[in-house]
């Protein structure tokens, strides 16, 4: 009896389910976007702190782009709280995701701490990773000065799974830019979203990504990037689309949390980390050292779908950059799909005499199974083809600040393309087909050989600590742990469930969303 009872409840569940999917399903219609004021990136001012601060720099290298790459998690995050403290005009914020973790934060209190003393604060966030936090995202814009917008959102709030179920073909494009831009004067673009695990902040997994804090030509550029996708059709108020209301007690309410958060938080170890940050010295001492050179802001636009053919896509502008390299292409990408167009190229880049390697996650270090599953299917064709393949350790003998490998339970997620150790791409996009396809990306190319060569020479030191060198012997893969003089003959590290996992992933016919 208890069986059956057990079986007529799932029954009912399913049902309940079924019809609530063909519910969404026939009521899905094309939305309808509604109107927002149009607002834009405001004037630079002259005599501003942070104008004031980088003007010497700007005046002895006109018509140029300075950058300083931020590799380590915490000068990565100290960078954007001193950004924020220092703005006086504006802060526009674009990110794929914002998690609501100490990190997220600490950074949302230092934006409203800007916003009280007068600074106009844009928020502009990708839809998918907002599940849960329209009553915060409404507090915030209960402020006068600060304004929080949605991309390509689910005008389904609550039955979230269920909308994208219904709505697949339109909500399955994401926008994965990710900008923090101040005063319209000093910009960080790079690979990081806003989350512990972005900034060295997180005893579980850090993500070794990389940054770019750029000042001079590319800032504006970044502005009117940030400005389109802003104003876009496909971007929603928050008060447009929420289906609650906060009320005055409730922000009164949750001010005083947030009070009590601060307080809190004040003996924080990670604090003490940012403190002690070698960049928050040298910012304070004024002793940043640009590279200095011509650059170029690259990007999708917001409605990416509509212009997959056109020349102004990130796609076709990496493949520009790419093809331009004459003796060697290194590409870091934590997930990498090529495609069989992409392999084939990439093999024609070998047979033409230049070295290309890639550097990508093992399956132990890679969050993201599906991709893997793509990414394996490729491997012995481009080594075959002398394609140099490293893949990144889960867990590291020695645990070390950078960029390619984070903490001792690392995972990759920097996006850098460099080519003949002159000029370096550092964004948002992957070298896989939802970056290429269905999501929006941005990134940020400047020539300059100093900071090319630099990189790829770190890169190279730390390979054989922190990565497997793949190779082909006998048609049998093959991982070197270089470091440790010794051979794996399967996936190193990698449980067997987490293999047989991806075994059954790649049998599903996916690539197209990976």
């Amino acid at each position: 009896m208890k069986a059956i009872g057990l079986l007529t409840s799932l029954s009912i569940k399913s049902m309940f389910i079924w019809a609530a999917i063909t519910l969404l399903v026939g009521c899905q219609t094309s939305p309808q976007y509604p109107d927002k004021t149009s607002t834009f990136k405001l004037a630079k001012q002259t005599q501003s702190a942070l104008s004031q601060y980088v003007a010497a720099d700007l005046q002895a290298n006109p018509n140029l782009t300075g950058v300083v790459p931020l590799n380590d998690g915490v000068d990565a995050f100290i960078a954007r709280l001193a950004l924020v403290n220092a703005a006086t005009t504006s802060i526009d914020l674009q990110y794929y995701i914002y998690r609501a973790d100490e990190s997220g934060r600490l950074l949302l209190w230092h934006l409203l701490d800007a916003a009280e003393r007068g600074v106009r604060v844009r928020i502009l966030l990708d839809d998918m990773a907002t599940k849960g936090a329209d009553n915060t995202l409404l507090m915030l814009a209960m402020n006068k000065n600060i304004d929080v917008r949605l991309y390509n959102p689910s005008f389904e709030r609550y039955f979230r799974t269920l909308a994208f179920i219904s709505s697949f073909s339109r909500l399955n494009h994401r926008m994965h830019n990710k900008s923090l831009t101040v005063d319209n004067t000093i910009t960080v673009v790079g690979g990081r979203n806003i989350g512990n695990e972005y900034f060295s902040n997180n005893t579980d997994v850090d993500f070794g990504d990389f940054d770019l804090m750029a000042i001079g030509e590319a800032v504006d550029d970044v502005s009117d990037q940030f400005d389109l996708y802003w104003n876009a059709p496909l971007t929603v108020e928050i008060n447009a689309l929420a289906e609650v209301e906060v009320t005055e007690q409730e922000l009164t309410q949750a001010m005083e949390l947030v009070e009590t958060s601060k307080a809190n938080y004040q003996d924080n170890p990670y604090i003490k980390r940012l403190l002690s940050s070698q960049l928050m010295q040298r910012m304070e001492g004024h002793s940043l050292s640009w590279y200095w050179g011509e650059a170029r802001l690259i990007y999708d636009q917001p409605d990416k779908q509509n212009h997959q053919s056109d020349s102004d896509s990130i796609l076709a502008n990496l493949g520009t950059f790419l093809s331009q390299a004459n003796q060697e292409v290194l590409i870091v990408s934590p997930y990498f799909v090529p495609t069989r167009a992409g392999a084939s190229s990439l093999i024609d880049a070998v047979e033409k005499g230049i070295e290309v390697t890639i550097i990508t996650n093992s399956l132990a270090a890679t969050d993201v199974l599906a991709v893997h599953a793509g990414y394996r299917t490729y491997r012995q064709r481009l080594l075959e083809a002398g394609v140099r393949l490293f893949e990144v350790k889960a867990n590291l003998d020695q645990k070390q600040s950078s960029s390619w490998t984070g903490s001792s339970k690392s995972s990759l997620h920097a996006k850098t393309f460099i080519i003949d150790k002159s000029s370096i791409f550092v964004g948002s996009f992957n070298f896989d087909p939802r970056s290429a396809w269905l999501n929006t990306e941005m990134g940020l190319i400047i020539n300059n050989g100093e900071l090319a060569s630099g990189v790829v020479n770190s890169i190279e030191d730390s390979l054989a600590a922190n990565s497997y060198r793949l190779s082909i012997r006998d048609e049998e893969l093959i991982w070197h742990d270089d470091s440790k003089q010794r051979e794996i003959y399967t996936e190193p590290d990698a449980g067997l469930w987490r293999k047989f996992l991806v075994d059954c992933i790649a049998l599903l016919p996916i690539e197209s969303q990976l």
